[in-house]
């Protein structure tokens, strides 16, 4: 059993599954991993047979906790004033939104399509009122349970709303005082002090208490998050608590998801500018692939992800797994595919990486690629060189790059070199020889062997000559990807 079906298997009745995040900054790979493991459980749901439905929801609501180091110096004004309130980087529309929409449309290439709810919209709409009302009337028992379960002290003038402020318009800054009918009086450090509504988005609870208020007013059942929420006496531990016994609502199916690190860098974490974000990560990785990374181990267990020649070798377990359709890995392939049940076709990327560094043009790979028996379509050829030209130029070891020489340039070998190489051209001009990969392979080989030296000294010859190396792409395929002609003259010139 999959682990997306073992984590669902005792659940009944109608489904919500819940993931968010508060978009203070470029939504990354790491980020990804909740809403596709929200996809994922509420896949789940529904090939159980139950009606499930997949929230999204941004907290704009929070606050600019810094001036982060993606952020002009004028930033730093606007530390402490909710996203949804802060203008946008390039001057359209706002800060969250900035974040927030790139992410949702990377969403959609990857198949998934929540119903993205904006906190502040929640607050705004007064949908968040009297479960404020309820939270600011039980603030004592609220925390008695905060200091008991987490273990922490909170402040004397604690109190469970806060308030923005009409003067300077933050909202980390300020302290309720007292509720009055449906206005909280507050004070700000700004000197300010004023009344907020809390049937609009004049405040928001804080994170503890909001996080269960949210389960309540969405009706949340399934919620993955992050293992910072997780650890004991963390925020899942205390909503669980005042969800059960402030807002007599039980606590959703709890699914701890762990972090991705970036191979060599740690952790992703938009603050510390250490991310691929979402939109990037799909400019080199099909949404097959990236899916693929979430779903083939369980979501507690952190993922190191090597966007250079790890990646390759994650594309080829994928197509390896494709290829061989074993009956175990089924459920795992149907979890990948982006729309479910419209299975696509994954070129060979490795191949592919290797042969737009050779042509431009697809009208030409794709003929090259029906001399190695694989049919593809000009368009899917097109987007697949797109992904990876992007990933040859951005995240290649340079081990992997090259250039074809130009035709005439000089090239210093050595006796046995220019022996294999004439005895290799030969072949080559037969009518009778095939230009085939294994074909090719087999005749570099047996002329290398015939001449007594070891197959990785020869093929140093054929690689110095065409793209000036030692080493390169597996010989046979790179040989008869290239213009057969085109390979013959070269190797003449050189001898």
């Amino acid at each position: 059993m999959h682990w997306v079906d073992a984590v669902v298997k005792d659940q009944v009745g109608a489904q919500t599954v819940s993931t968010g995040i508060s978009p203070s900054g470029p939504i990354h790979l790491g980020n990804l991993r909740e809403i596709i493991t929200g996809d994922l459980l509420n896949r789940g749901c529904k090939d159980k047979g139950l009606q499930s439905k997949l929230i999204y929801l941004a907290d704009d609501m929070d606050p600019l906790r810094k001036k982060y180091p993606f952020l002009p110096e004028e930033y730093e004004l606007q530390v402490g004033k909710p996203l949804r309130n802060i203008p946008s980087p390039d001057g359209k529309g706002t800060y969250s939104e900035y974040f927030l929409s790139p992410f949702l449309k990377s969403a959609g290439e990857l198949g998934i399509f929540p119903e993205a709810i904006r906190a502040g919209d929640l607050y705004r709409d007064g949908k968040m009122g009297e479960i404020i009302r309820v939270t600011i009337v039980n603030r004592e028992k609220i925390r008695n349970i905060i200091e008991k379960v987490s273990g922490r002290e909170l402040e004397k003038n604690w109190f469970p709303y806060n308030p923005v402020c009409s003067s300077c318009g933050r909202i980390n800054t300020t302290v309720g005082l007292e509720l009055k009918g449906d206005l909280v009086e507050y004070k700000c450090k700004c000197g300010n002090s004023g009344d907020a509504n809390i049937f609009t988005e004049d405040g928001k609870l804080p994170w503890r208490i909001e996080w269960p208020a949210k389960w309540k007013i969405l009706g949340v059942t399934i919620e993955p998050f992050g293992k910072d929420h997780g650890t004991v006496g963390g925020s899942y531990d205390t909503g669980k608590v005042i969800a059960e016994e402030i807002f007599d609502y039980p606590a959703p199916l709890p699914l701890m998801f762990e972090r991705i690190l970036l191979k060599g860098k740690g952790a992703m974490h938009s603050s510390t500018g250490i991310v691929i974000p979402a939109s990037e990560i799909l400019s080199f990785c099909p949404p097959e692939i990236v899916r693929f990374l979430m779903a083939r181990v369980p979501s507690t267990r952190h993922i190191e992800f090597d966007p250079g020649m790890g990646f390759l070798s994650l594309m080829d377990e994928y197509q390896r797994m494709i290829k061989e359709q074993k009956e175990e890995e089924s459920r795992l392939i149907e979890l990948t595919i982006p729309v479910k049940g419209k299975a696509q076709k994954i070129l060979d990327y490795r191949h592919m990486a290797t042969l737009v560094q050779i042509y431009s043009d697809a009208r030409k790979l794709v003929d090259v690629l029906k001399r190695t028996g694989i049919d593809a379509t000009t368009e899917e050829v097109s987007k697949l060189m797109k992904l990876a030209r992007h990933w040859i130029d951005n995240y290649a070891p340079d081990t992997f790059k090259f250039s074809i020489l130009p035709a005439k340039q000089d090239v210093a070998i050595s006796e046995v070199e220019r022996e294999i190489i004439s005895d290799f051209v030969a072949w080559a001009s037969k009518t009778d020889s095939t230009w085939e990969a294994t074909e090719i392979h087999n005749a570099i080989h047996n002329i290398i062997k015939a001449h007594g030296t070891e197959p990785s000294e020869g093929f140093k010859a054929f690689y110095k000559i065409l793209i000036g190396k030692e080493r390169g792409p597996r010989l046979g395929f790179f040989l008869s990807a290239m213009d057969r002609k085109t390979v013959i003259e070269r190797l003449r010139y050189v001898i």
